[in-house]
C-alpha cells in the first residue's frame, strides 16, 4: 500500500515538474530550464502551504490570505511555463516574491523575521534566470531583489498592530522563519552545486570527446603562438607524421624547425598574410621528420584568439601517397605515349612493307586490263584484280580502326554534289550485284542536286562499308541504296542514308555485338564469308563522327536494313563540276621531264609504264644517292621520290636537291600511313604526295598540277 502510494505521488510530481516539456523544446539547456522552474514553482508553493496552515494555527488569518494570494501568482506563473511562455512565467513569479515579502514584513513587522527568505531567494534566482545565457538579466534581477530587500527593511515597523502577535508568537515566527531559510538555503546550495556538479562533467566530457576528434583526426595539428611561432599544442597524428615519441619533442619547438628549408619563407610569408587579413590559407608545403625525412603535405593555415592571445593553427594532410600515385599514373602516361609511338611507327612500317608488293600488283593489274589479252586470261586478270583490291580494303580497315583508336582520325570538308556521289557510290557496285544476279535498287531523292560541304573520303567508306557487306551476305533477291533529305534550310540540310538488302540477316542478340571490333554474327559466319570483324566497327565509328548513330534493324533470314541520319552545312561558294565524261579521258603529258626514285623494281616499272603512256620522259634512279645525281647533271619538270630507300632516303635527298634549286616540284611517293602525314611532309619541303598504290588519274593530276605551277613562277 506504501509502495503505490509512494508511485502515485512520484507520478504526479513528474507530471507536474515536466509540464511545458514538448517536441519544439529540443535543446537540453531549454529542457533543464523548464524543469528547474517547475521545480521551483514546486518549491514555493510548499512553502505557502506550510505557512497558510502556520497562520491559520496561530489565527494570523491576514497572513494567510497573503500568502495564498501568492500562491494563486506562483499558480498562475506555472500555467503560462506550461504554455511554453516562460517569460510570462519568470516575470510573474519574480514580481511576486519580492512583493510578497515586502508586504508580509510589513505586516509582521521585522521582529517575526520574513526578511531572512530573500537570502535562499538569492540562491533561488539561479534557477529561474540562467547565469550563462542571460547574465544581464540576472544582474537586474538581483538589483530589483536588493532594492526590495532595502524596502522591506525601511518600511516595515519592529512590529506591527495590524494583527495580534504575541511576544512569544514573535520567537515561533522568528524561529520558524529562521529555519525555513535556513531549509530552503541549504536545499538551493544542494541543488547549485549539484548542477556546477553536473557542468563539470558536461564540460569534461565534451572536453573527453573533442580531444577524441583532436587526436583522432587524420591530419597532424599545430597549435602555435601568433607572434613567436612556438608550438603551443600538437595532436597524436602530428607524432605519428613527425616520427617522434613524445608531445614534449614538438611542443616548445619553434615551427620553422618542422619544415623543408625551402618552405620556411614561404610559410612565414603565408602566416604573415594569414594574420593580417584574418583569413585562412589551404596549399602544398613540405616538411622534415625528426629523422630528417621530407614528406609533402597539404595544409590549412587559420588565425583564432583565445582569452586575447592570438594562436594560428596549422593542420597538415600526408599526401605522400597522393604524390607516388600522381608520379606513377605520370610514369604510365609516359610509357602509354610511347607505346602509342611505337605501335604508330610500326603500322606505318608495316603499312609500307604490305602496300609497296601491293602497289606492283595492282599496278601490273591495271596495266594488263588496258592491253590486249587472250579471252582465257580474264579470269584470271579478275581474280587478280579482286584479291589485290580486297587485300588493299583489309589494310586500310586495319589502318583506320588504329587511328580512330587512337582519336586521330579527322574529318575533312570539301563541297560534294550529293545526287552525284551517290550516283558514283551504287556505280562502284552495280557490277559486283550483277555478278551474283541479285537486283541493285537506287532511291535518290532528287532534292539532293545540291553541294554539301562533307568529307567524301570517309563518307564514301561507310556507304561502302555497307554496301559491301550487303552484297557479301545476299544470295538473291535485292540490294537498295537509299538517300533522301529529310530537313533543309537556307544553310544546312539533313539527310537520311539507307543500305537494304534481302539476305541472311542477323538475330536480335547479336545486334550489338556485331558492332565490336573483330566480332562477327558466329564462328560459322566467319568461316563462310571471311574477313576481319572491323568493317562495321570502322563504319560505326565514322558515323559517329559525322555525329550521328548507325542504326540496325534485322530479323534472322529476312535481311537487314542499316540507316543513319546526318545533318551537313550547304557549301556558300557553289562551283559547277567538270564534266566527268572529259576527266575519263586524261591529256598528253609529252615533254614534261620527270626524275623518279624508287628502289623497288615492280613499282618502278609499274610507274613508268604509265608515265610513258601520257608521254612523258621518264630518268630512272634506285635510292636517294643516285637521285642527287641525276638531279644535277640534267633539267627535270618535277620529282618522284620514295621516302624510305638504301643509302640514302628521300628525306635527305630532298635537302641535297633543295641545295641546288628550291623551287623544283618534289612529290613524295610513299607508301607510308602516319597521322599529319601531309603536314610533316610540307614541312620537310616536299610540294606533294602520292600514296601507292596509286590511281592512274591521281598520278597524272598531281604531275599536270605541278608542271602547271612551275610554268607559272617561271
Amino acid at each position: 500500500m506504501k509502495g503505490k502510494i509512494f508511485y502515485l505521488a512520484w507520478s504526479i510530481y513528474r507530471d507536474i515538474i515536466f509540464s511545458g516539456l514538448n517536441e519544439s523544446v529540443t535543446s537540453k539547456e531549454d529542457q533543464k530550464k523548464t524543469i528547474r522552474f517547475n521545480q521551483f514553482i514546486v518549491l514555493a508553493l510548499l512553502v505557502n502551504f506550510f505557512c497558510v496552515v502556520t497562520y491559520f494555527y496561530h489565527g494570523l488569518y491576514i497572513s494567510a490570505l497573503i500568502n495564498i494570494t501568492s500562491a494563486y501568482f506562483f499558480l498562475l506563473a506555472f500555467y503560462f511555463n506550461a504554455k511554453r511562455k516562460q517569460e510570462i512565467g519568470r516575470i510573474i513569479s519574480i514580481i511576486n516574491v519580492n512583493l510578497y515579502l515586502i508586504v508580509i514584513c510589513f505586516i509582521e513587522g521585522l521582529r517575526a523575521g520574513d526578511y531572512l527568505l530573500f537570502f535562499p531567494y538569492f540562491l533561488a534566482l539561479t534557477f529561474v534566470v540562467s547565469i550563462r545565457r542571460n547574465y544581464k538579466e540576472l544582474v537586474i534581477v538581483y538589483a530589483i531583489t536588493i532594492y526590495s530587500l532595502i524596502l522591506a527593511v525601511i518600511i516595515s515597523p519592529q512590529s506591527n498592530d495590524i494583527e495580534t502577535i504575541s511576544e512569544s508568537l514573535y520567537g515561533k515566527l522568528f524561529g520558524g522563519n529562521l529555519a525555513i531559510s535556513f531549509l530552503l538555503t541549504m536545499i538551493f546550495s544542494y541543488v547549485i552545486l549539484r548542477v556546477n556538479k553536473d557542468n563539470e562533467v558536461a564540460i569534461l566530457e565534451e572536453k573527453k570527446f573533442g580531444d577524441s576528434i583532436y587526436n583522432t583526426s587524420l591530419d597532424g595539428v599545430f597549435i602555435i603562438y601568433a607572434q613567436t611561432n612556438i608550438i603551443a599544442s600538437c595532436n597524436k597524428r602530428t607524432l605519428e607524421l613527425f616520427e617522434v615519441s613524445s608531445q614534449r619533442d614538438i611542443e616548445g619547438t619553434s615551427i620553422e624547425n618542422w619544415f623543408e628549408e625551402d618552405h620556411v619563407k614561404q610559410f612565414m610569408s603565408i602566416e604573415k598574410e594569414v594574420n593580417e587579413v584574418a583569413e585562412s590559407w589551404q596549399g602544398e608545403l613540405s616538411f622534415t621528420t625528426k629523422t630528417g625525412k621530407t614528406f609533402p603535405g597539404y595544409v590549412s593555415v587559420v588565425p583564432f584568439h583565445y582569452k586575447e592571445t592570438r594562436y594560428v593553427k596549422v593542420s597538415i594532410l600526408d599526401i605522400s601517397h597522393v604524390k607516388m600515385t600522381e608520379f606513377e599514373l605520370m610514369k604510365a602516361k609516359e610509357n602509354a605515349e610511347s607505346a602509342v609511338k611505337v605501335k604508330t611507327r610500326f603500322l606505318s612500317n608495316m603499312s609500307h612493307e604490305l602496300r609497296t608488293p601491293l602497289n606492283g600488283i595492282i599496278g601490273a593489274s591495271n596495266l594488263l586490263l588496258q592491253e590486249e589479252r587472250l579471252p582465257a586470261q580474264q579470269t584470271l586478270l579478275d581474280t587478280l584484280k579482286y584479291s589485290s583490291e580486297h587485300m588493299m580494303v583489309l589494310i586500310n580497315d586495319i589502318l583506320d580502326y588504329s587511328k580512330m583508336e587512337a582519336g586521330k582520325l579527322e574529318l575533312a570538308a570539301t563541297p560534294v554534289n550529293m545526287k552525284d556521289f551517290i550516283k558514283k557510290v551504287a556505280a562502284q557496285f552495280s557490277g559486283q550485284t550483277n555478278a551474283k544476279g541479285l537486283e541493285f535498287v537506287t532511291d535518290i531523292d532528287d532534292r539532293l542536286d545540291l553541294e554539301l560541304m562533307t568529307d567524301e573520303t570517309r563518307l564514301n567508306q561507310v556507304l561502302s562499308n555497307l554496301l559491301s557487306n550487303a552484297i557479301k551476305f545476299t544470295h538473291s533477291g535485292t540490294i537498295t541504296l537509299a538517300a533522301r533529305q529529310i530537313f533543309a534550310s537556307s544553310t544546312r540540310a539533313t539527310l537520311q542514308f539507307i543500305v537494304r538488302d534481302t539476305g541472311i540477316g542477323i538475330p536480335p542478340q547479336k545486334h550489338k555485338e556485331i558492332f565490336e571490333s573483330f566480332t562477327q554474327a558466329d564462328i560459322n559466319t566467319t568461316r563462310k564469308y571471311g574477313g576481319t570483324g572491323l568493317g562495321l566497327s570502322i563504319t560505326k565509328k565514322l558515323v559517329n563522327k559525322f555525329h550521328s548513330e548507325l542504326k540496325l534493324q534485322s530479323e534472322e533470314g529476312k535481311g537487314s536494313t542499316f540507316h543513319f541520319t546526318v545533318e551537313f552545312p550547304i557549301n556558300e561558294n557553289r562551283k559547277m563540276y567538270i564534266n566527268e565524261d572529259k576527266t575519263k579521258l586524261l591529256a598528253s603529258l609529252d615533254g614534261v621531264r620527270i626524275l623518279i626514285a624508287e628502289d623497288n623494281p615492280v613499282n618502278m616499272s609499274v610507274a613508268k609504264r604509265f608515265l610513258q603512256k601520257w608521254g612523258i620522259e621518264v630518268t630512272e634512279a634506285v635510292n636517294g644517292k643516285e637521285a642527287v645525281r641525276q638531279f644535277k647533271k640534267d633539267y627535270f619538270d618535277v620529282l618522284l621520290i620514295d621516302l624510305e630507300m638504301p643509302e640514302m632516303d628521300g628525306a635527305t635527298a630532298l635537302k641535297e636537291i633543295r641545295k641546288v634549286d628550291a623551287d623544283i616540284p618534289i612529290v613524295a611517293f610513299t607508301a607510308a600511313v602516319y597521322d599529319n602525314i601531309y603536314a610533316d611532309l610540307m614541312n620537310k619541303g616536299f610540294t606533294d604526295f602520292i600514296h601507292k598504290p596509286f590511281r592512274p588519274e591521281d598520278l597524272h593530276g598531281k604531275i599536270g598540277q605541278q608542271v602547271i605551277a612551275k610554268r607559272k613562277r617561271a
